[in-house]
């Protein structure tokens, strides 16, 4: 449906930008869910030209409804270039690394300057690999060879505010901490507010008709909680400002991607679009709107991932979404995530390392014996073989199938007789 809707080039610059993980690779997932979805629910047309010129993302119709939109994706990218945290952290742990420490036992705080806005107390990122080959690494090298039971580093002047902690023998994990620098403190001066108006003074302007602008969640805090802390402004605020400056836009909706949690046992995490529209009081059209988008979002593939571990896993290069670590045992069968079976096979990992992103790393904190591992060694033990190997298709909205062994009785040939 989407190809026809687009067009064979339009779906090439699609694909290469799918393909591109330093791209705006989330962006583009969104206007593929987007489309396809409301293509579902009435007329829609892409960038149809307009008598102004003017050539939207979306001319949508259905009955009497007729609307022109926009489509963005709003991150915190910006925001997380001037406070570099992520960045910092890995270089500490790279120089950790090179210097003969064990992965992990590591605590790195930063401090931060509050003022309109929380910014981190950091060098300038293009700045910070200078930063802790000089001032870091000697640090941490001259403690390890004074045979320091704890290596503290503290750097507080007009450079920087930062207090590392490590454990010489490692640990099972790092840890680190922030003022967070992403809440939306200004109503008018934030990632949300900046995307949704950059499209407002665009070719939405010059638009005739009913208009408005759908905003993907590209992990940002401002889409991230309708009750934010004091001093800080909710998504549905921050919306209502833009149709309040901009009396052409009628209708923001916000696809948020929040985090819920299962009413039933066992009580699990899952990770949901919730739609936000926002529109002004008195408009009677609230109720079309409303019924149209709902419906889209009815057609929206399931999530399988929060907004910030979608953003990272889009920035990733390769393919590493499927089951891997789950597993299921009932009876004489054995159900293992086909993606891992196919990576075990090809020696690229082991069960036990536990489904790890990271293998390499993994492995030097390794966990116990998997259940898996364990699970095919007692079969071995007991000289069954499998009767049948099978595949199991795993649902629509799942990155993986399952591959499902069923053992029989005892096997002379590997069992003692009896």
């Amino acid at each position: 449906m989407i190809r026809d809707l687009l067009g064979e080039n339009e779906i090439a610059k699609l694909v290469r930008r799918l393909n591109n993980p330093k791209g705006d690779r989330l962006a583009a997932m969104w206007e593929v869910v987007v489309f396809s979805a409301l293509a579902k629910c009435g007329d829609l047309k892409h960038e149809q030209p307009l008598s102004s010129g003017a050539m939207p993302d979306i001319l949508f119709q259905r009955g009497a409804l007729r609307f022109i939109a926009d489509l963005t994706c709003v991150s915190d990218d910006g925001l997380d270039q001037l406070n570099p945290y992520e960045e910092l952290f890995r270089l500490v742990t790279e120089v950790k690394t090179k210097l003969g420490l064990p992965s992990g036992g590591m605590d790195l705080r930063v401090g931060s300057i509050r003022a309109a806005k929380t910014t981190l107390r950091l060098p300038a990122r293009k700045d910070l690999h200078q930063f802790v080959q000089t001032e870091i690494r000697p640090k941490i090298r001259d403690q390890i060879a004074s045979g320091a039971s704890t290596i503290l580093i503290s750097i507080d002047d007009d450079r920087a505010g930062i207090e590392i902690i490590i454990n010489p023998a490692g640990g099972r994990f790092s840890y680190g901490g922030y003022s967070p620098y992403d809440v939306p403190t200004e109503i008018d001066s934030n990632p949300l507010y900046n995307a949704i108006k950059a499209k407002a003074s665009g070719q939405l302007r010059a638009a005739e008709g009913v208009k408005g602008i759908i905003v993907g969640d590209g992990n940002s805090a401002a889409l991230g909680n309708d009750r934010p802390g004091t001093g800080a402004h909710s998504p549905e605020q921050i919306a209502r400002e833009l149709l309040r400056q901009f009396s052409s836009i009628d209708f923001v909706l916000l696809l948020a991607v929040r985090d819920g949690v299962s009413s039933t046992l066992p009580v699990r995490s899952y990770p949901h679009v919730k739609p936000i529209l926002v529109m002004r009081e008195n408009d009677t059209r609230r109720a079309d709107f409303v019924s149209v988008f709902n419906n889209m979002i009815q057609a929206f593939p399931k999530p399988v991932d929060s907004a910030s571990n979608g953003a990272r896993r889009a920035a990733e290069s390769g393919y590493d979404l499927g089951h891997h670590g789950a597993y299921d045992m009932k009876g004489d069968k054995i159900r293992i995530s086909a993606r891992e079976a196919l990576e075990v096979l090809a020696g690229v990992r082991t069960f036990d390392d536990g489904g790890a992103k990271n293998v390499a790393a993994a492995r030097t904190n390794p966990d116990p014996t998997s259940e898996i591992t364990k699970a095919f060694l007692r079969a071995l033990k007991k000289g069954y073989l499998p009767t049948s190997v099978s595949v199991v298709p795993g649902g629509e909205d799942e990155n993986d199938d399952w591959i499902e062994f069923e053992f029989g009785v005892r096997d002379p040939a590997i069992s003692p007789f009896r």
